[in-house]
């Protein structure tokens, strides 16, 4: 199964068994939830435009640093922040 499968089923478990024929009424809903599933992971994608800008922004804010006083976690802070912000806009 795959990931988003697996949510569906936590989200909305199968309500049919196998001593009864009765339809699974959460199968629509299952579905439904696997295909926001899906668009959501495709919303957050990186393309190939998105990977340029990090590496733009990160090459200004190296330049920008101060060597001496490199903080990795800053520095990758301060290119996420920015990368955020031209996303936005």
């Amino acid at each position: 199964m795959s990931k988003a499968e697996d949510r569906a089923l936590e989200a909305y478990p199968s309500t049919s068994h196998y001593w009864n024929a009765e339809p699974d009424r959460n199968a629509e809903a299952r579905e439904f939830y696997k295909q926001g599933y899906h668009q959501a992971e495709k919303d957050l994608e990186l393309t190939w435009e998105d990977l340029k800008m990090i590496d733009e922004i990160s090459d200004q804010v190296y330049a920008e640093c101060d060597v001496n006083v490199f903080d990795e976690k800053e520095y990758y802070q301060e290119v996420l922040k920015r990368f955020k912000e031209r996303k936005e806009k």
